[in-house]
């Protein structure tokens, strides 16, 4: 058995190596652990640059007198930047000597497990981050408590209370640093995040409260049942909890749904995306692009942002409709349509749903409707809601039904 497997069965090699201040500036960053083995030690390499960068136990041959010595070296494709003799598996923190990398000699510090790196960052962006609150450097406090996020994503931890506690905390931190610059969907963001991670994580619940009224939200009632499903697991990405565009598509649909100011409405279902978590890095553009060019059928356009906020509005809105029904060039297609041979019911409805959406076209997108049928389904969706309590929008709904010679429940 090797010293190597005699030392592991006792706790293990450590798995990660820091190396900060060297003269050669690449050289720094953070050696991971490979499954590599040399000289019965493990192969770092280099997060970053791969195997381009490496930390290696080496042996040496006294050519005098054949003695067999070893030590660490910090090589750039194979090329030794700095040394240490050991005799030692393990890799020293002093001891570091000039071979062939710039001055000053680099800072080693040794990590028995990787996740102790990043666990210990993020508590460093957490203290930094607090500290700009202090001073309300709001901005400063939310790059701090993000910087804290980003080490905890590197981490490779997804679950496990000191991942999750550190997680919750910073992003109800960050929810609150945004909520002091009044980015409210960022902080709803940040709060429901930081809920599904920990539930009982009171400061979360308030800023999520208070975020969703300056969004919109009615009251406390509507409040609590927004939150309702949240720590369910149902919002997050199990597997890469801290990828937030779900929750960010999330916080959109609820924020259209305080728009409708329908307190019946019910809380929108989170919607997951395989490619979320691949192009998390991506900046909005690029990702677009990417999406647009690979996934379309991800990138479909959906029935805008129109939003019909009462019942005096949709019965605006069903006025300009029934302007357009009556015209003649509507009638007359509509009476095309009907005598069109071959066509079932099924296909005829969805003929007339199409002629509609054209026909609607100038109504509908200047008040933010996306074109076709996504966008009337849209608006008929947002109508519904007041022809089902509103007598005006009721008898309304009648002519229009009438005119167009289809049940408006059948454009949704």
């Amino acid at each position: 058995m090797s010293a190597f497997s005699e030392y592991r069965d006792t706790g293990g090699l450590p798995q990660a190596i820091e190396i900060s201040g060297a003269g050669t500036a690449a050289a720094n960053g953070i050696y991971k652990a490979s499954e590599k083995t040399y000289c019965d030690a493990p192969v770092y390499e280099h997060m970053d640059a791969g195997g381009d960068f490496k930390i290696t136990r080496e042996p040496h041959t006294n050519p005098k007198t054949g003695a067999k010595k070893h030590g660490w070296l910090l090589g750039y494709q194979k090329s030794p930047l700095y040394g240490a003799p050991t005799e030692s598996l393990t890799v020293p923190s002093t001891g570091w000597k000039k071979f062939g990398g710039e001055v000053p000699v680099p800072e080693v510090a040794v990590h028995q497990w990787l996740v102790d790196i990043f666990f210990a960052r993020a508590d460093d962006a957490k203290a930094a981050g607090d500290t700009a609150m202090e001073r309300d450097d709001w901005n400063e406090a939310c790059r701090c408590f993000s910087e804290g996020v980003d080490a905890l994503k590197k981490s490779g931890e997804r679950f496990g209370d000191p991942f999750r506690n550190r997680a919750a905390l910073l992003l109800s931190r960050r929810a609150g640093a945004n909520a002091k610059m009044k980015e409210f969907k960022a902080s709803f963001r940040d709060a429901v995040t930081a809920l599904e991670l920990v539930r009982g994580l009171a400061s979360a619940e308030l800023i999520a409260v208070e975020a969703a009224k300056a969004l919109g939200c009615r009251d406390d009632a509507q409040a609590k049942k927004v939150l309702e499903p949240i720590g369910t697991g149902r919002i997050l990405d199990s597997g890469a909890p801290l990828v937030l565009r779900c929750v960010e598509r999330w916080v959109n649909d609820v924020v259209d749904m305080f728009e409708l100011g329908d307190p019946d409405a019910p809380v929108p279902i989170p919607r997951h995306l395989p490619s979320d978590r691949y192009l998390e890095s991506m900046d909005d553009k690029t990702r677009e692009e990417v999406l647009k060019k690979y996934m379309p059928e991800f990138f479909q356009q959906p029935g805008g942002t129109g939003i019909i906020k009462d019942p005096t509005e949709c019965l605006a809105v069903m006025k300009r409709w029934e302007e357009v029904f009556v015209s003649q060039d509507f009638q007359q297609r509509r009476k095309e349509l009907w005598n069109r041979q071959g066509l079932n019911y099924p296909m005829r409805l969805q003929q007339t749903k199409v002629l509609i959406a054209e026909c609607l076209a100038n109504v509908l997108e200047p008040l933010g409707f996306a074109p076709g049928l996504p966008g009337l389904t849209r608006a008929a969706g947002q109508m519904q809601v007041y022809w089902s309590k509103d007598k005006a929008c009721a008898t309304k709904a009648l002519d229009l039904e009438e005119l167009a010679d289809v049940s408006l429940a059948d454009l949704m």
